[in-house]
């Protein structure tokens, strides 16, 4: 019984991350919250490259996932008066049908290769939406579902649902409230599919289910701050910002794909 105590003491000893690792984590996170509490996306797009400067991927990974899915929880109770159902219920079965697409393709494109379409096609978004332009009526159901579809496959060949998403409500006529809110709660839906994926390979480790739970609380405090930027901003702020980052993500994406060719 001693052995059995001392042995498990051993590997929760061997769990615990470093205090210094844990620091820059809860530093890390604090940013990536920050822009995920005002603009409502970016969070992983954030988290994991900055987590990557002194961490693995494969554990970078799965604490953006993890944090993502329990805020999402918690932004599923205080946003679901405020989302546009009747376009995020269509987007979302657009997406559990485009992601295990994505996957198969990927299983035939190299992973760099898709990384760097899909920036370029992010590109050509940004372009888009710097220039104003904007979709005078809500799209119709199949080209809301198409679009979903499309989260769906960026999901499945790079880990990357939100640029059609982001797009979609910054183009459209939403109020900022209603696609912020929106958009909060389909990365809620994404994360928890990502993490039955990252759980299955075994990449929820203890070190990350420390990691999370310590972070978790700077988590919700920087998207509670970004959250009070949101308010009291305005609409013109909230899109300049969410354009530049969408923009940033197309150069990590870009970046990420070219180092990887390389």
């Amino acid at each position: 019984m001693q052995d059995l105590i001392a042995a498990t003491q051993a590997s929760l000893a061997g769990a615990l991350p470093s205090p210094r690792i844990i620091a820059e984590t809860m530093a890390a996170v604090a940013a990536a919250s920050l822009l995920r509490g005002f603009t409502g996306f970016g969070f992983a797009m954030a988290a994991v490259p900055l987590m990557g400067l002194f961490m693995p991927p494969a554990t970078a990974v799965p604490i953006a996932v993890l944090l993502q899915l329990l805020s999402g929880l918690n932004d599923l109770r205080r946003n679901r008066r405020d989302c546009h159902w009747p376009s995020l219920r269509w987007l979302i079965a657009g997406a559990v049908i485009g992601s295990p697409l994505g996957a198969l393709a990927l299983s035939i494109a190299p992973a760099p290769v898709a990384r760097i379409v899909i920036s370029v096609i992010i590109a050509i978004a940004v372009l888009m939406l710097g220039r104003g332009f904007a979709l005078a009526v809500v799209p119709s159901r199949p080209v809301t579902a198409l679009v979903g579809l499309m989260a769906g496959l960026f999901n499945g060949l790079a880990a990357m649902p939100g640029p059609p998403a982001i797009v979609y409500y910054m183009s459209g006529p939403f109020r900022a409230v209603a696609a912020r809110a929106s958009l909060l709660v389909f990365f809620l839906v994404t994360s928890i599919s990502a993490f039955v994926s990252i759980a299955l390979v075994g990449l929820a480790t203890p070190t990350v289910l420390w990691l999370s739970v310590i972070a978790l609380p700077v988590t919700f405090l920087g998207t509670w701050i970004g959250e009070l930027g949101f308010r009291y901003g305005s609409e013109k702020l909230h899109r300049r910002v969410s354009i530049v980052s969408l923009g940033v993500i197309a150069l990590i994406s870009a970046a990420k794909g070219f180092s990887e060719l390389t």
